[in-house]
């Protein structure tokens, strides 16, 4: 099953879209480290990575987003219940 299919559609290239004004308004430099809270599969950070060269941290709530991400995307996710305490 796509992981788009819940919506009916593809709604990668919107959300990429959405991504990229939004990364060239903050005007990050390379190696800025971003946080994505609610990261779901990691596209997101995946895309910073690849087009500005932005290190990413993915929190999501359901661990299955978690595992696909850490295995597909690029970053660093992890549950959001994780601490480091």
């Amino acid at each position: 099953e796509e992981p788009s299919s819940e919506w009916r559609e593809d709604l990668r290239p919107l959300h990429k879209c959405v991504l990229v004004v939004v990364l060239e308004r903050l005007h990050l430099a390379p190696g800025s480290l971003v946080l994505d809270w609610g990261t779901g599969c990691g596209h997101k950070l995946t895309w910073a990575a690849q087009l500005y060269d932005i290190l990413g941290v993915g929190l999501d709530l359901v661990e299955g987003n978690v595992k696909w991400a850490r295995e597909h995307s690029m970053g660093l996710f992890l549950p959001s219940g994780w601490s480091v305490c």
